[in-house]
């Protein structure tokens, strides 16, 4: 990911932090997963690798922390495009709970998890 390597080479020529804070900063902790995610994707040909909704945060930090730590343009633009392709993402994401011991999404309330009125995921 450019994105996440070039974030991390510009913290660590202008920032004294430690290699942990700029690790989480320039989102270089998500590299290997994203490895690991993408020897996947290639084995199945698929085209995209996933990002899990609580890991799109360290992208942002990684763009945030370009854009402070005068970022090249075309990362920039990239960064912020997989940001905005990510931005709905969030939104449309529900808990999982089982229901007669099949996992289905809950629609969003407490109330629909405790009766277990939710509906199956489709498979």
């Amino acid at each position: 990911m450019a994105v996440v390597d070039h974030a991390y080479a510009q913290l660590m020529s202008l920032s004294d932090a430690d290699q942990d804070v700029i690790a989480n900063a320039s989102g270089t902790v998500l590299l290997p997963e994203l490895y690991a995610r993408s020897g996947w994707a290639a084995l199945r040909d698929a085209d995209v690798i996933p990002l899990l909704v609580d890991e799109i945060g360290q992208l942002e930090a990684a763009v945030l922390n370009l854009e402070s730590y005068g970022g090249h343009e075309v990362a920039l633009v990239a960064g912020y495009g997989l940001l905005e392709s990510f931005g709905g993402r969030d939104r449309n994401v529900h808990p999982l709970h089982r229901v007669h011991g099949v996992l289905a999404f809950t629609g969003g309330t407490a109330d629909e998890a405790a009766t277990g009125s939710a509906t199956p995921a489709p498979a």
